[in-house]
């Protein structure tokens, strides 16, 4: 309840709102509003019949912190912090005096859970978090002042949670999340990415950031993987992996199968009825071995590459499919032994992926041209001091590092004299037979036999959903899981259990809109829809000459009403 108070400084009596609450069981007063003088006061209540003191965004924190309350998250990290014998400040040594672990009044649990909201609101490093916070209700839900939320205050909470706690605090969560979503777990996608950082290579700190192949192009920089399990219909996180970033995806799979299918049992889950889908850049002799004894069924992508002899009887064979009642797509099916075990197989004709493909090769080709070009009149005007065998070597590699273009572009070396000249030409019949025969091939491997083959090829293309979630991981506005502001292995673990969080609030929140209320949006429209729900601390006069404090929403359009209604945010 707020009410007005009068306080003196150097002998002047001031006025300003207050507001009495419990934290920590402790009567604590809490400042609202500084109004100034008695005429002060005065003059802005005969200016306007109401006056707003204070007006900040609400919907979308409140929105996610009655969400996580539901699923008990900031209680859940503090029972297995409490399991691990953690504190929440160091015990030192009586000779020993430090400045005690601040924690501002918060529990490791609640620290994150502020973390993860901020990721899911506006991703911001933990510097600008305050800033943030204090645009929102966020402080006042968790009873804190947001001056007191910097870099130092989640330093010092997130070092409490050791890695170990992090899998069995995330399947805690999921597995109650799933329980009371009724999420349907049938089909489960696997995949892996990688997100370059801006460490420094003098940082000795962290071992997991280091240089590898990024799928964004940004090899010059270190780099962390992360590997991710999602639900099929929607794109749910169930299980993470953080990994080195100089390790290749195929070869983390091995440890990840083994980490997820523990976490899947031991959520209560029957291994039997359930089917892992994932991509060609996890398959190998071997990891299809470990698939297949870890009692999971599989569909899964070989490289078309690998299959040509199988690829060219389907060509011969393809057969109409639909898929639903506006698509069709031209699919072959058989039974073949791949890798010593006989599988069901499936190859289809994607136009969308033959079409990007032959764009592909064509821009290679003109970029190689280009680069051809140049090197032939660096050769003509005789200023070229590589040596030949150096020159050879360096077309070879330009040619053999883009897909399919050796097949495409013709180039001839001749040698006169002791100097190299280039010719080169475009074969145009050789980019008609890759289209007709090659480009466009997917080629699926299954050991649901009895599944229909659009069934098949569904499954697959659920694909889709776990790399929507690496895209919102990548999303620069939420949840956006750069840029990793830590310094050492630990921290970015915690970091990384923060992002994951906040999605699964994100889509759970999304999820229950849907479902409750029809919302027609994404997830990121229902965020920024939220957030434009404010919260605003008014003052209106009374007859009696005291002045009535109450808080309201502002204005909410008519189509947020029954959306707030669902979501527990009362108008």
């Amino acid at each position: 309840m707020a009410s007005l108070q009068r306080f003196r400084v150097q002998g002047h009596s001031y006025w300003r709102i207050v507001e009495s609450r419990r934290v920590n069981g402790r009567p604590t007063i809490r400042v609202v509003a500084y109004l100034g003088k008695a005429d002060d006061l005065l003059v802005r209540l005969r200016g306007a019949e109401t006056l707003t003191v204070r007006s900040v965004s609400h919907g979308a924190v409140a929105a996610l912190a009655a969400l996580a309350r539901e699923l008990d998250v900031a209680g859940t990290i503090d029972r297995h912090l409490q399991t691990s014998g953690r504190r929440s400040r160091r015990r030192l040594p009586r000779d020993v005096r430090l400045a005690p672990l601040r924690n501002d009044g918060l529990s490791v649990g609640q620290s994150l859970l502020l973390a993860s909201i901020g990721r899911a609101c506006h991703a911001t490093s933990k510097r600008g978090f305050a800033s943030w916070a204090k645009t929102t209700t966020l402080g006042e839900l968790f009873g804190v002042d947001p001056e007191r939320l910097n870099s130092q205050h989640f330093w010092d909470q997130m070092e409490q949670l050791p890695v170990d706690a992090i899998a069995p605090i995330e399947q805690e969560i999921v597995g109650r999340a799933v329980e009371r979503f009724a999420v349907p777990l049938e089909t489960l996608l696997y995949d892996a990415t990688n997100f370059f950082t801006f460490i420094a290579s003098t940082n000795t700190h962290a071992e997991l950031p280091a240089r590898g192949h990024n799928k964004q192009k940004r090899h010059d920089l270190r780099q962390l993987g992360v590997a991710l399990l999602c639900t099929c219909r929607e794109g749910l996180p169930l299980w993470h992996q953080v990994y080195g970033g100089q390790v290749p995806d195929a070869k983390s799979f091995s440890s990840s199968l083994t980490a997820f299918r523990h976490s899947l049992v031991q959520m209560g889950q029957n291994l039997a009825p359930l089917t892992l889908v994932y991509d060609k850049g996890n398959v190998s002799r071997a990891n299809q071995s470990l698939v297949e004894a870890s009692r999971l069924h599989y569909v899964a992508s070989v490289s078309a590459s690998s299959q040509k002899a199988l690829v060219a009887e389907a060509n011969r064979s393809m057969q109409p499919v639909s898929l639903d009642d506006e698509e069709r797509v031209l699919a072959f099916r058989t039974r073949r032994t791949v890798w010593g075990v006989e599988r069901t197989v499936v190859v289809l004709l994607s136009e969308r992926l033959r079409e990007g493909q032959k764009r592909g090769i064509l821009q290679h080709v003109a970029s190689a041209q280009r680069w051809l070009l140049r090197l032939a009149q660096t050769l003509e005007r005789g200023k070229q001091r590589r040596s030949n065998t150096r020159i050879r070597h360096d077309i070879e590699a330009r040619l053999r590092g883009r897909q399919h273009l050796r097949e495409v572009l013709k180039v001839d070396l001749s040698e006169t004299k002791g100097r190299l000249a280039i010719s080169y030409t475009f074969d145009h019949h050789a980019l008609e037979a890759l289209d007709r025969d090659t480009l466009g091939r997917i080629v699926l491997i299954t050991d649901r036999h009895d599944w229909a083959t659009p069934d098949i090829i569904r499954a697959f293309r659920g694909q889709a959903a776990v790399e929507a979630v690496f895209a919102h991981l990548k999303d620069p506005v939420h949840i956006a899981l750069r840029p990793q502001h830590h310094w050492t292995d630990q921290k970015l673990h915690v970091h990384v259990l923060t992002c994951v969080l906040g999605y699964l609030l994100a889509q759970l929140l999304h999820l229950r809109a849907r479902q409750t209320s029809a919302y027609p949006h994404g997830m990121e429209r229902l965020l920024e829809d939220l957030e434009t729900v404010r919260r605003a601390t008014v003052i209106r006069p009374s007859h009696k000459g005291r002045s009535r404090v109450s808080t309201q929403l502002e204005h909410v359009p008519d189509e947020l009403k029954s959306l707030l209604a669902t979501l527990g945010l009362s108008e």
